[in-house]
């Protein structure tokens, strides 16, 4: 919190006042991909591979949108490879968690989840189930004050084989 103070200056008298600024919550950094390796996240399955990727994968339209330089990126051998990528757990802190996602939007098969005592609580898709689309990954959030305090993971699934088959975060 920071304070400022601030004196008026009156015909007879000084005022002095006190504002306090206060900012808001700085964000939690659950993962950001920029390392090596997935760190205490568990992969399973080939899609992911052993580590975050630095962008495009051979065959791959072009993929752009992500921040830094690391992403998921589960295209790895191609739309066929299937896995899943999987948190440790953490205690939800703040009212959203925000992400960036593109890929396959397919329900259940490429898709990231929030798991709340066992349940998956919230769940997202790329844009993509036609020929075509692109690889940006776009700004997604989900409104979790319901869980606050509570403990949860992340899992980044892909199960679908065929076009659009993968998933980026």
């Amino acid at each position: 919190m920071k304070r400022a103070q601030f004196c008026l200056l009156g015909m007879s008298s000084l005022l002095n006042l006190t504002v306090e600024a206060r900012r808001a919550d700085a964000p939690i950094l659950i993962a950001d991909f920029e390392g090596s390796n997935y760190g205490q996240w568990t992969a399973t399955g080939t899609a992911f591979g052993s580590g975050p990727v630095r962008g495009t994968l051979s065959n791959q339209m072009v993929v752009s949108g992500f921040k830094g330089k690391g992403l998921v990126n589960s295209f790895l051998g191609g739309d066929d490879a299937t896995g899943t990528l999987t948190s440790p757990s953490f205690k939800i802190q703040r009212r959203f968690i925000t992400f960036l996602i593109g890929g396959g939007g397919w329900a259940k098969e490429t898709c990231i989840n929030l798991i709340v005592d066992g349940q998956i609580e919230r769940t997202a898709t790329g844009p993509n189930t036609q020929p075509g689309g692109t690889e940006w990954l776009e700004p997604a959030a989900w409104d979790v004050k319901e869980f606050q305090g509570k403990n949860a993971t992340i899992t980044i699934v892909d199960e679908r084989k065929g076009g659009w088959g993968h998933i980026n975060i």
